[in-house]
């Protein structure tokens, strides 16, 4: 491919109804075309508007499955899609949600926007998810837990232990967590427990409040009670 080949392809690539056809349905020689076009490593082209238009469409495609969106979705991850801050946490959050879904195998029973619709019902008593025994791949070692004793020990977690526990959620474990809840959404035997997993996922898009959140805390109390425990024997 000569110069004057790629410039045009380029220009072809950035066109606005090209670039909507290929978010729109994604599939690999889209995803080619647009790493060969450089869109995701142009410090220039904001995704963002065309990125909340196909949310609602790939959380669909996401909880059916579907490979080339995860590689789609990761790919924008990594990508300059906004310069505005809260926006950008907001749509990531989203992004590694569907991204998850997406790559997790397996397929949803229910559309999730029933789920998201009736979400506060389906977030009631949801917390039980953590004592399933897929989650007790989540560990958190006795040191990190230490500090929290007086609190799980006394059932009330206080204000200044927040931000330790926000800390204890930190990126990695955030992943790790979020891909055994989306298995658990796609392949648990009880259905009523995939659609709390699902909720439990949507109530966990802001990150900055996972320290609020009883599934989260739950996690960690159950793992406290398992270290006393196992020192009682």
């Amino acid at each position: 491919m000569n110069s004057f080949e790629r410039r045009m392809k380029t220009r072809l690539c950035l066109h606005p109804n090209i670039l909507r056809s290929i978010l729109s349905r994604p599939n690999e020689d889209g995803l080619t075309t647009l790493i060969q076009c450089k869109i995701f490593d142009s410090p220039n082209i904001y995704l963002a508007q065309w990125i909340s238009t196909f949310l609602p469409k790939w959380e669909i495609e996401a909880c059916q499955g579907s490979e080339v969106l995860a590689k789609l979705i990761n790919h924008l991850e990594k990508s300059n899609i906004t310069p505005i801050k809260k926006e950008k946490e907001i749509l990531l959050s989203n992004l590694q949600r569907i991204r998850i879904l997406a790559q997790t195998p397996g397929k949803f029973l229910v559309s999730p926007f029933i789920i998201q619709e009736n979400l506060i019902k389906y977030l009631a008593s949801s917390d039980i998810i953590a004592d399933l025994p897929e989650l007790e791949v989540i560990s958190f070692s006795k040191q990190e837990i230490e500090p929290l004793n007086i609190d799980l020990s006394n059932y009330k977690i206080a204000p200044h232990s927040r931000r330790y526990i926000q800390n204890l959620f930190h990126p990695e474990r955030q992943e790790a967590i979020l891909s055994v809840l989306a298995y658990i959404a796609k392949n648990h035997s009880i259905f009523s427990i995939c659609r709390q997993a699902y909720a439990i996922m949507l109530s966990l898009d802001d990150k900055s409040l996972w320290a609020n959140n009883p599934f989260c805390l739950r996690l960690i109390a159950n793992r406290f009670w398992e270290y006393q425990v196992n020192a009682e024997k």
